[in-house]
């Protein structure tokens, strides 16, 4: 399965509803379907923990930055390398108002032949001529559930404002 930025970030930096259905979600995923994203997947994560941590009012610090990085490679998604046909396809997919970015992860899944895992409702809304499932996690109890695929195997550690996540070894 291919997981994007917007999901993980959910899950480390969000204490509520958004925070909680992508937490519910990762939990979904059996250790033994590895978690995949393309190249620019960490740069995304840095970026939009950044992001979250400027926002004012927002519970998540820039303090908090270092460890949700620990947080975020704890989950251990395979980064691959993004090739030329992934970005090709992507800017076919963006001519559908998809986000460039946003396209790499669709195009990832397309070539895998597999979903995306996402909290961004816009990729499914988007127009875009997706070829592959799009599994958008809502917000939990406001009518845009969380899609549970499978059982999970995640668990959460003590501490920290969303909980420490890694994945556990399959029984």
């Amino acid at each position: 399965m291919i997981v994007d930025a917007s999901l993980i970030i959910d899950a480390i930096a969000d204490p509520g509803p958004r925070g909680i259905a992508a937490r519910d979600a990762l939990t979904a995923q059996p250790a033994a379907e590895p978690l995949c994203a393309p190249g620019h997947f960490a740069i995304e994560i840095m970026s939009g923990l950044s992001a979250a941590s400027n926002r004012a009012g927002h519970p998540f610090q820039t303090a908090d930055l270092t460890q949700a990085l620990h947080d975020a490679e704890s989950v251990e998604i395979l980064i691959e390398a993004t090739p030329w046909i992934d970005v090709h396809r992507a800017w076919t997919l963006a001519s559908g108002s998809l986000r460039h970015a946003d396209a790499i992860y669709v195009a990832a899944a397309e070539r895998h032949k597999t979903a995306l895992l996402t909290a961004d409702a816009r990729i499914e809304r988007s127009g875009a001529p997706i070829t592959c499932e799009i599994i958008t996690v809502g917000r939990v109890g406001e009518g845009n559930p969380t899609h549970r695929v499978r059982p999970m195997q995640l668990e959460a550690q003590s501490g920290g404002l969303a909980g420490r996540w890694r994945r556990r070894p399959r029984p």
